[in-house]
């Protein structure tokens, strides 16, 4: 078991956008520890809406043993519009030392990254700004 965390994503704009999960290394996928990284891939997020809607977020986990022991868990969520095609924004996340980390963000003015590593589990929010 590694180091989990509660990730949510605020969508404050007035259109809909689409979230990927690319370049992951060392994560839970598909229910591995109660992680479920997979849900936010090919996520289409509703304008002025949130994934989950309610609650701290979905669980995600890094994993800290066999051939991840030595390695940090990492992943990259890419925001696009799914009307237009255009990126958004990519963000890189990483665990190292039980502590999840944004370690890249191509679109600071408009995706804002809150990580509070101060609990059992990390909860990390993502919130894209309003369009207007």
């Amino acid at each position: 078991m590694g180091y989990g965390a509660f990730m949510k994503v605020t969508n404050n704009r007035d259109e809909a956008m689409k979230t990927y999960v690319t370049d992951v290394n060392c994560m839970y996928q598909n229910g591995g520890d109660g992680s479920h990284l997979e849900y936010f891939n090919d996520l289409t997020i509703q304008a002025n809406s949130s994934y989950p809607a309610s609650g701290h977020g979905e669980y995600i986990e890094a994993k800290n043993s066999g051939s991840c022991f030595f390695e940090s868990a990492r992943f990259k969520i890419k925001i696009t519009n799914p009307t237009t095609g255009v990126n958004f924004g990519t963000l890189s996340f990483s665990d190292s030392s039980a502590d999840w980390n944004l370690t890249d963000n191509t679109n600071e003015d408009s995706i804002y990254v809150n990580i509070d590593n101060s609990g059992d589990q990390a909860v990390i929010a993502i919130t894209l700004a309003s369009s207007g």
